[in-house]
């Protein structure tokens, strides 16, 4: 009988392709609609996440990147680097090219700044992105409801501003390098009040400063501290001080805490967790009800109840788990991975073997780095040949 696990699974191998690509999965594309709001030609650049195009037909969260030429490659491949890994969701992402950078991204006129350009058009570039340029991206994409916006320095206002001002459009913020300072920081004219409201608010921020001082950094410490000091139901967020980046690398250093930490912000607590796949079924039930769109149980969240079955010995269950995100997520090589384990502790070497082959094959399709399945693919091998001795 080994003779023949060991055919399958040499045969298995010899199908899979042996070249990767080292590049950024995912398909970019480059184009220009008109707002009418604006009255001009806006440059979008749309990177949609490695699996897009799988049968399954996700939807996605989106991203809406500001001063997208400058962050988009950054962002993008940061984004696709811990996708690979498990340690953010999955987003498709539309980077927008400035214009009028000052007059976008500022919500009062300032005439102390007009060597910038024009200041003040914060509302009608959110107007743009709100009634234009989501309704865009949601007849030609399969997006989701959730939404993201991300901005540095006055694109960083902008996010704290829409916030404020717009709370219905995005469920997440990223603030890098804010330029709360703006106007004698006019942006706290209105924040403790926000703040302070009863209403739930289910939307997440992240914040970060750099080596900055002046104004800058006492804005900073000052929205900080607005919010330690105020709770508001259903609002969560993270904010980071890191006196070893500089405010050109604000942005580049803090995508990838904020993917993370918006990631964690959206799994099941370890309290969920132990209640095994009924509590996570309902914990995601109950998300979905939140924010309005189907969200089914994350592929780390099931995974990790799956390897808690396997070290407590109950292996049918373990087995049953992760043989459920296979079903969920069929084009994962990790999940074949995790089913190769289930079947090898129970003792069924055979269709261990089987989903260890599988797992490579998967890999080279999701384009993953694949050394550790190779060495446990050889290591079940070597098991097997030596049971068989």
């Amino acid at each position: 009988m080994f003779r023949s696990v060991i055919t399958i699974a040499v045969f298995l191998l010899i199908l899979v392709p042996s070249h990767s690509y080292s590049k950024v999965r995912g398909e970019t594309t480059h184009l220009n609609i008109h707002s009418e709001i604006l009255d001009e030609e806006r440059e979008l650049f749309i990177h949609l996440p490695n699996n897009y195009h799988r049968p399954n037909k996700l939807h996605y969260p989106v991203l809406y990147l500001l001063d997208g030429q400058r962050n988009f490659s950054h962002a993008v491949g940061t984004l696709d680097l811990l996708n690979q890994s498990n340690m953010a969701q999955e987003m498709i992402v539309v980077g927008i090219a400035n214009t009028h950078r000052t007059r976008d991204f500022t919500p009062t006129y300032d005439e102390n700044y007009n060597e910038w350009g024009i200041s003040g058009g914060a509302d009608n570039f959110l107007d743009f992105i709100e009634k234009e340029l989501v309704p865009y991206i949601n007849e030609n994409y399969r997006a989701n409801n959730y939404k993201v916006i991300s901005g540095h320095s006055l694109g960083g206002l902008l996010s704290v501003y829409a916030l404020q001002s717009r709370p219905h459009l995005f469920q997440a913020h990223f603030a890098f390098s804010p330029s709360l300072w703006w106007q004698e920081q006019i942006i706290f004219d209105d924040a403790e009040t926000f703040f302070s409201d009863t209403s739930e608010l289910n939307i997440y921020l992240y914040i970060n400063m750099g080596s900055e001082g002046g104004n800058m950094l006492s804005a900073y410490q000052r929205y900080n501290e607005l919010l330690n000091t105020h709770k508001r139901k259903g609002f969560s967020y993270n904010t980071d001080l890191d006196t070893s980046e500089s405010h050109n690398t604000t942005a580049l250093a803090g995508h990838s805490l904020a993917y993370q930490n918006l990631y964690t912000s959206l799994q099941p607590s370890k309290e969920v967790l132990s209640g095994g796949i009924p509590a996570i079924k309902q914990f995601y039930k109950a998300q979905s009800e939140m924010y309005g769109y189907d969200i089914k149980p994350s592929y780390r969240a099931i995974n990790s109840v799956g390897y808690k079955a396997l070290s407590e010995k109950e292996y049918s269950s373990a087995i049953a788990i992760f043989q459920s995100n296979v079903d969920s997520y069929p084009y994962k090589a990790d999940a074949y991975d995790s089913l190769a384990d289930g079947f090898e502790a129970s003792g069924d070497l055979q269709k261990a073997l089987e989903m260890r082959a599988l797992a490579i094959k998967k890999s080279t399709a999701e384009n993953v780095e694949n050394g550790a399945y190779k060495t446990r693919h050889a290591n079940l091998l070597k098991k097997i040949q030596d049971k068989k001795l």
